[in-house]
């Protein structure tokens, strides 16, 4: 029995440790390095002015960012990885520019398997079946580290925001590097942005600017290519403003395998549906471990998913 719960408990962190990683595309640890690369935020066309009312339109979609300081949730989380599918409750706790956790239970007991929590500084995966546990850099992952992903952007994925890769917040100097195309009323409107070999484009509904999906697109020809969606729906007041209670991300990836690997998922599909959302401000931002638990390491973790 245990060693079922334990299996279904780190497929399901494990599935979401690669989505965060955006399936890392031939992932590895690199030496930690304290500093970080500026990156190249300029549009495609940097001598281009964008119009006034393309500006204003990448205002509005920016101005959407609801006011809470914390969003809390119950969770129905569902992972399908190839023609494998996993679904079970657990929670989200959020708190603006401090974490996201995701707590996972144990299918059918409603006991915790696990957690994902995402800091500024560092991940942390706590695997409650085999009292273990895995802190890791962004640093240490050479894909997040050169494209300028850290905890920011995976925030701004999670709060419906644009962000700009390598920057804590996008403030209104930011707004022009933005590239938004106005097509009609009738259809969703394309902001993009573009660093190095990463494309990401937002699509936002042309009357209320609310982000209803954003692509990640990276192309290389030495590492091959990921495509990555994120998908909002069932928007709800939070305030006065409106936040998606449906979460949904998609990943195909043609990434070469690290050395050592026997296989890897071309395909991922990771679903959040929230309930009794709340602004809850009563918990503990930082989980801390149990002496009990032992240390294991990023790259152990990341091959095992790699071979699984």
């Amino acid at each position: 029995m245990k060693r079922s719960y334990s299996k279904i408990a780190f497929n399901l962190l494990a599935g979401c440790l690669m989505a965060a990683a955006l399936t890392s595309c031939g992932t590895k640890k690199a030496a930690l390095n304290t500093q970080h690369p500026t990156p190249n935020t300029q549009p495609s066309t940097p001598d281009a002015q964008p119009s006034t009312a393309n500006t204003q339109f990448v205002k509005k979609v920016y101005d959407n960012a609801v006011y809470a300081k914390n969003i809390t949730a119950k969770i129905d989380f569902n992972i399908m990885r190839g023609d494998k599918e996993i679904s079970v409750g657990g929670k989200l706790l959020m708190r603006r520019d401090e974490v996201i956790r995701i707590q996972l239970n144990v299918p059918l007991i409603g006991m915790e398997a696990g957690r994902l929590e995402f800091t500024k500084d560092y991940v942390l995966i706590v695997d409650r079946i085999h009292s273990e546990y895995v802190k890791g850099d962004y640093n240490q992952v050479d894909f997040l580290k050169n494209n300028g992903l850290n905890f920011h952007a995976l925030q701004a994925l999670f709060w419906n925001q644009l962000f700009v890769p390598g920057q804590t917040k996008v403030t209104d100097d930011m707004l022009k590097l933005f590239s938004a195309e106005i097509l009609n009323s009738q259809q969703p409107t394309p902001i993009t942005l573009e660093k190095d070999n990463m494309k990401y484009t937002w699509l936002a509904d042309s009357q209320t600017g609310l982000i209803q999906r954003v692509d990640v697109d990276y192309n290389s020809k030495s590492s091959g290519s990921t495509h990555v969606s994120c998908e909002y729906a069932d928007f709800k007041a939070m305030g006065v403003k409106s936040f998606p209670n449906s979460i949904t991300l998609n990943m195909q990836t043609t990434a070469q395998l690290p050395a050592g690997t026997k296989k890897m998922p071309k395909s991922m599909k990771l679903g959040i549906k929230m309930k009794s959302v709340d602004n809850d401000s009563k918990w503990d931002a930082f989980t801390t471990v149990s002496k009990k638990y032992k240390q294991v390491s990023v790259d152990d973790v990341l091959k095992k998913i790699m071979s699984m």
